[in-house]
Parts: structure tokens; C-alpha cells; sequence
């Protein structure tokens, strides 16, 4: 469970952490998601602390208001930049060139 504190060098969920090292062995599109280079890093949501951390923003994501790894993912994902410069924070189409998978 999340434990709701700000973290700025670790996973606030162990259970995320625990998804993220074992390839998420229960969700096959995030998953797949990640082998893809969609990873949280170029979501739009992603609420950037530092070079590696930041916080999922996406109210629909079940990691929403996560500390979570620039390189985590989940089904949830909107597509904005992979090199990660631009948040919008927007999930409407045609507002920023990105679209959920």
C-alpha cells in the first residue's frame, strides 16, 4: 500500500517496487508497455522530482499520487514525450500529440 509520504529516491508503494523488478508478472499490457519504451518518464502525468522520481498525477492510473521510477509504467499510460520535457497533465486527444495505448 502507498504510504502517502513524498519520497524523492524510492518507490512510496512497495507494491509498485515490487511490480517494477518482476516485470509485472500480473499485467501483461503494462508489460508490454514497458518492453515498448512507454514508460512513466514521457507520460503525461508524470510529475517530475528529480532526474530518476516523480509522482503519478493521472487520477484514472491505480499508482495515482505514487512516488514512482522514471522507468515504471502502467496500463494507464499517456503518450506525451519520450525524452520526457513536456507534461501537459492533459489525457484529451490533439492537446499535446500523444494518445493512450
Amino acid at each position: 500500500m502507498n504510504t502517502n509520504k513524498i519520497e524523492r529516491s524510492r518507490f512510496s508503494n512497495p507494491r509498485s517496487k515490487e511490480m517494477y523488478q518482476n516485470n509485472w508478472p500480473c499485467d501483461k499490457i503494462a508489460r508490454e508497455f514497458y518492453n515498448n519504451g512507454l514508460q512513466c518518464l514521457g507520460c503525461s502525468f508524470f510529475g517530475k522530482l528529480n532526474a530518476d522520481w516523480g509522482i503519478c498525477c493521472y487520477q484514472k492510473s491505480t499508482h495515482f499520487l505514487e512516488t514512482i521510477f522514471e522507468h515504471f509504467t502502467c496500463r494507464m499510460h499517456i503518450i506525451e514525450s519520450h525524452q520526457g520535457e513536456v507534461h501537459s497533465f492533459c489525457d484529451a486527444k490533439g492537446t499535446h500529440g500523444g494518445h493512450k495505448k
